[in-house]
């Protein structure tokens, strides 16, 4: 400990420039600081500083033990803050990504009863329907749609979700409803794309089987908000996660379309968090939250 002690007074002594300032900073004297430096220059046998009536100057030996010394303070600071967060309550910043939809419809509901549970814990969220941080060196936890591939990540199922087809009643009124999946080959379909690519192919079950169908139409958008805008406002028939599209559809803005047909799997949603023998509990009582909340709903 008595050479973490020195490293922290070294360093202390380069930041400002003069003993007399690392003193003053530290609340010592300056001849407590000076004894420490020489002490720890005599115990390693090496000269750090190069000292001068003016000025103080790093050393070869010098420059090397500051620039490794500063990063092991670092790691010190951040690991004496990573522990304190397994204190009873938890508290730190809770840094959580996830696709657009799953955070509006599914997370953001649920988080001012986590908050109001746990209040030393600040939300910060990143909402974007393209995978970012994908190995979560930023974030703690990263909520994602369907099947993963394996990983360090630790995976949690917390909830799932289905694609629906519907229309607004103003297009269907214009156009009538199809009756079954080959129908659409007539009708106007909304896609969806990304990263370039247009996603228009379908599927369905047709005859207790699945069945991939190629759909066309006028319009493509890189995000599910645009595509559920164009559907409400009648400009097409559009499939939607049902995380967006179920109140509507209740509420009769919307119709759902070739139920019948409509896939049996669901699409699962998964809470994707660092690998470890401690899970910080911020990370651990925000999925046991989330998990238990979006399966009771």
């Amino acid at each position: 400990m008595s050479g973490l002690n020195e490293l922290t007074i070294f360093t202390s002594v380069v930041d400002r420039g003069s003993f007399a300032a690392a003193a003053k900073a530290l609340g010592v004297t300056r001849s407590a600081v000076c004894r420490r430096v020489d002490g720890l220059e005599k115990r390693l046998g090496v000269r750090l500083l190069d000292r001068t009536t003016r000025r103080l100057s790093l050393t070869e030996a010098g420059e090397t033990f500051y620039r490794r010394g500063t990063n092991i303070l670092a790691e010190v600071a951040e690991t004496e803050l990573l522990v304190s967060e397994f204190g009873e309550a938890p508290r730190g910043t809770l840094r959580i990504t996830s696709p657009i939809m799953i955070g509006l419809h599914k997370l953001i509901p649920l988080l001012p009863d986590f908050v109001a549970h746990h209040p030393h814990i600040k939300i910060q969220l990143d909402l974007s329907d393209d995978l970012i941080d994908p190995a979560l060196a930023e974030h703690d936890v990263g909520l994602r749609w369907g099947e993963q591939k394996p990983s360090a990540l630790r995976i949690t199922k917390v909830a799932e979700s289905r694609q629906i087809l519907c229309a607004a009643p103003s297009y269907l009124a214009r156009f009538g409803a199809p009756a079954h999946p080959d129908d659409l080959l007539g009708h106007n379909c909304l896609m969806m794309s990304r990263l370039g690519l247009t996603t228009n192919e379908w599927v369905f079950r047709i005859d207790g089987h699945p069945a991939t169908l190629k759909v066309s139409g006028n319009y493509v958008v890189n995000g599910g908000h645009g595509n559920y805008e164009a559907v409400i406002s009648g400009l097409g028939i559009g499939r939607m996660t049902d995380l967006r599209v179920l109140e509507d559809i209740g509420a009769g803005r919307l119709v759902r379309l070739l139920q019948a047909f409509e896939p049996p799997d669901a699409m699962p949603i998964y809470a994707a968090y660092k690998s470890g023998t401690l899970v910080p509990p911020k990370i651990r009582f925000f999925i046991d939250h989330l998990r238990g909340q979006l399966r009771a709903a």
